[in-house]
């Protein structure tokens, strides 16, 4: 195999953005994939390049451009597989090629561990913008023609076209890790795709029935009755003048919130964002710099203080108490403007857009995904002022897709992939029961599956808690779930095609 490692450099792993502070499409800041703990002088593989192709499915089409990717073969021995991290909707951070869970099975099985950024997102930029015109070279099936090409050309220039190559991804990019191995069986042997929402869906109303249910599990019945009481009160609020006057001043929102619908109804989602944040990433990655994240537990202690005396007021604590733990400082304005959103998702730049117009554009050309209150208001706590309608429009004024379009374009992702119907082997499923996302994969549930997949569901954790380096403290559940996957892995690998 050719030398594929420089020496490594010291890259300081900067921090995320706070949980709950920023939740658009059930995607903080960064992307869905938080990173995991690490130490800020922890040694990192340098950055190398990949002459990636532009467009996979036009043969006349001959444009490419570089895509980041980090390998780290500290573990590495001759004959060994790869095991290939899959970038997602966020910044590639080569720490997950130094620690986490797929670095302790590498360990184990002398392989090679490369993490390849996605085209988009990070420093793998193929267009000069970011253009409506140019985002058509950003899809899923883009991105997975990618991951063959890459393991295509890089495996032969590095003597590893034999090798075993095993793809890991949490969140989307544990969807494209089941696909790319349903896809491109001649490429990847098998496949851990954690947290992986598979099954594309318009109107995700099953989003906030995971978080009542987990805030119920976690908080008690209280804490759910406190949450619902504090919506109904900012949703009459919302009502009147006098109302939105007060929620501007309880909330310190950074302008005033007006009656067109579209801003009421991203006020009272903004309101419903505060809990979601928290509940897909409870307990996960705590510690992560020091950090102590928000939880279950300490949103539900607020809600349930009786020396706070309204409901509303405890929302806004909740908030504040979210500013606090964040780098945030503590008098930054709550940003729940419609408008200001679309002039956000409207940039262009790459800079500006931080993943997000990205993410959006593949939220409305592939995926729904949109998070709404529509519906049975008894099994979710947060009223019904952000239905569907209102966050298709959004698609509709950003890139100017219509509620039929999107509706077809999820119909042909789900006929594409198989959606909830996989067909293929050797693929773990891990997901976590807290976890809003685990909705829309494959579960222990789930009817009719191939042979060799593994739904593993882990009581107690939220979104992608089994990729993360092991804890002290750690859930015996979470334990033996990683147990679990670490045994089929190793059983995939002993498998010949």
């Amino acid at each position: 195999m050719k030398q594929v490692t420089a020496a490594v450099v010291v890259l300081a792993v900067v921090a995320s953005t706070c949980q709950g502070l920023s939740m658009r499409h059930g995607r903080p800041a960064g992307g869905m994939l938080r990173d995991p703990p690490a130490e800020r002088d922890m040694p990192t593989p340098p950055a190398q390049w990949f002459q990636q192709n532009l467009d996979h499915f036009d043969p006349q089409n001959h444009l490419t451009w570089k895509q980041r990717y980090f390998v780290n073969s500290t573990f590495y021995k001759p004959g060994g597989p790869v095991f290939l991290q899959i970038g997602g909707e966020g910044t590639a951070n080569p720490v997950w090629v130094v620690v986490g869970q797929m670095l302790v099975q590498a360990q184990k099985h002398g392989a090679l561990a490369v993490l390849l950024e996605h085209r988009y997102y990070g420093e793998s930029r193929p267009t000069a913008d970011l253009s409506t015109e140019n985002l058509r070279y950003l899809s899923s099936e883009q991105a997975l023609a990618d991951l063959a090409n890459f393991r295509d050309v890089y495996g032969h220039e590095n003597d590893l076209a034999a090798a075993k190559w095993v793809t890991f991804g949490g969140s989307y990019p544990g969807s494209l890790s089941a696909w790319a191995r349903t896809k491109y069986p001649h490429f990847f042997h098998a496949a851990v795709a954690s947290s992986a929402p598979v099954w594309a869906e318009l109107n995700f109303t099953q989003y906030l029935e995971v978080v009542q249910a987990s805030l119920l599990k976690d908080g008690g019945p209280d804490c759910v009755d406190a949450v619902r009481a504090g919506a109904v009160a900012v949703n009459e609020m919302l009502e009147t003048t006098t109302g939105r006057t007060q929620l501007k001043d309880i909330f310190n929102t950074c302008k005033p919130i007006s009656t067109a619908q579209l801003e009421i109804s991203s006020f009272s989602q903004a309101i419903a964002g505060l809990f979601m944040g928290v509940v897909q990433y409870n307990r996960d990655n705590v510690g992560f710099e020091g950090r102590s994240l928000v939880t279950i537990t300490d949103v539900c202690n607020i809600m349930t203080n009786k020396s706070i005396d309204l409901p509303v007021n405890r929302l806004a604590a909740v908030r504040a108490f979210q500013l606090k733990t964040s780098s945030a400082p503590p008098t930054t304005c709550f940003d729940v403007s419609y408008a200001d959103s679309i002039t956000s998702l409207k940039n262009i730049t790459y800079a500006a857009a931080e993943g997000g117009r990205q993410w959006f554009y593949q939220v409305c050309h592939e995926f729904g995904y949109l998070q709404s209150s529509q519906g049975n208001s008894t099994v979710q706590p947060f009223g019904n002022l952000f239905d569907v309608g209102t966050q298709v429009q959004q698609c509709m004024d950003v890139f100017d897709v219509d509620s039929e379009m999107l509706t077809d374009s999820i119909a042909w992702t789900n006929r594409n992939y198989g959606g909830l119907y996989v067909r293929g082997s050797r693929i773990v499923f891990p997901n976590g029961n807290v976890d809003p996302w685990h909705a829309l994969s494959v579960l222990p549930t789930t009817l009719d599956l191939s042979k060799n997949i593994l739904p593993v569901l882990i009581d107690g954790t939220a979104h992608c808690a089994n990729m993360y380096p092991s804890r002290q403290d750690d859930m015996p559940s979470l334990v033996e779930a990683r147990l679990a996957i670490a045994n089929e892995v190793e059983l995939y690998l002993d498998m010949d095609d």
